[in-house]
């Protein structure tokens, strides 16, 4: 057995030493292949449409350092234009380039990211188009095809991509009219409601329901604006079973969100609900693709697909997607006439279990006029 092993060893150590004679340097980076990285969402609810476009670099050098380069990330020369078809070209976009400052640190490049954006007239809730810029472009359409043309380089690369718009989409319920329910009375006993959230998807294949909660804290009296998103569900692929969608919010999840995003400081007065906006964004079957096959995955092998819309004339690599969404909003205000939320709701907020050490208050008139001890003062 002594013998076997050390048999054995000798011949580990004897390939080691002629793999070592024969090549003295081993190339960890292999070849590197530029590669382009181009995302962009197109969303008639939107007035601005944004493209982002990088690159993938190699090399010897430290990944992790020079991902902390911004030049590293970008091309020399690059030109988006976006154009609108149906038989023939309608009208087209060259898109300009611009900074941006809310990139999330991390191990890339932070705050600045450039991106590049055209503009338009956004569709409003009702979905007609919206008066409030003061220099509209027709909105975009839902009968019409979206080609991206992307031009690096000076035509060393080029990237070619088209979509058409999620359409159709809507919010079913809650009505515009009326106040949120997380609190009811069954049988005389108060409980926790799930507060029932639909969407019309139109030719939407992926489903996204959000709401955003914004409150004021008083500090010497003086407000500062908070506001969380609560990512109340989301229907992807198979999920996708009809032509609604419904999403429960939980009432007791609620006021427990609300409870973990208030300031932890002693300094402050009082708060007040000033608002629930909701986010029903729908995704184009491309979209749902490309995020069900990035979803982390459950196979020992951690074999993964990939997907892209877009393509390249030369039949080089390239990463991403274009393509779109539309995004549905509806706002309930909290204001000495409106409710966000209804009364039984809104005492549970001030003087609830969850949040009632919190010093919320009403403004709602009615509650000033019947003496709530929960009414703001």
């Amino acid at each position: 057995m002594k013998f076997l092993q050390f048999s054995l060893c000798s011949i580990v150590l004897a390939s080691l030493v002629l793999i070592a004679s024969c090549e003295d340097d081993i190339d960890f980076a292999g070849e590197h292949v530029e590669t382009p990285v181009l995302f962009g969402l197109l969303d008639k609810s939107d007035s601005l449409h944004y493209v982002k476009l990088t690159r993938t670099f190699g090399g010897s050098n430290n990944a992790l350092e020079v991902a902390q380069i911004e030049d590293s990330s970008y091309f020399q020369e690059a030109e988006i234009k976006i154009e609108e078809w149906t038989s023939t070209k309608i009208r087209s976009w060259v898109l300009r380039d611009t900074i941006l400052t809310n990139k999330v640190p991390g191990a890339f490049y932070s705050p600045n990211q450039k991106v590049y954006y055209f503009k338009t007239e956004p569709f409003n809730i009702n979905n007609q188009p919206s008066t409030n810029d003061p220099n509209p472009m027709t909105a975009l359409k839902d009968d019409v095809t979206y080609r991206l043309i992307a031009t690096i380089n000076g035509g060393e690369i080029v990237v070619n991509a088209q979509t058409k718009l999620v359409s159709a989409m809507s919010i079913a319920q809650p009505s515009a009219a009326g106040s949120y329910s997380f609190v009811k009375m069954t049988g005389g006993v108060k409980e926790y409601n799930a507060v029932t959230l639909k969407s019309n998807n139109g030719n939407a294949k992926v489903v996204d329901t959000r709401m955003q909660v914004f409150f004021d804290e008083y500090f010497n009296g003086v407000p500062v604006r908070k506001s969380f998103v609560w990512k109340v569900g989301e229907y992807n692929g198979n999920q996708l079973t009809s032509s609604t969608s419904t999403f429960p919010a939980n009432g007791e999840t609620f006021y427990t969100l609300l409870k973990n995003n208030c300031t932890n400081d002693p300094t402050i007065t009082r708060r007040k609900l000033i608002s629930i906006r909701l986010l029903m964004t729908g995704g184009s079957s491309e979209l749902s693709k490309y995020i069900l096959v990035n979803q982390p995955s459950s196979s020992l092998a951690q074999n993964k697909p990939t997907f892209t819309n877009l393509t390249r004339p030369d039949g080089g690599p390239v990463i991403g997607i274009f393509t779109s969404r539309m995004t549905n909003k509806l706002e309930k205000f909290s204001t000495a006439s409106t409710r966000a939320l209804d009364l039984l709701s809104t005492r549970e907020l001030c003087i609830g279990p969850i949040t009632g050490l919190l010093m919320f208050c009403s403004d709602f008139q009615s509650d000033i006029n019947n003496g709530e001890s929960w009414a703001c003062q």
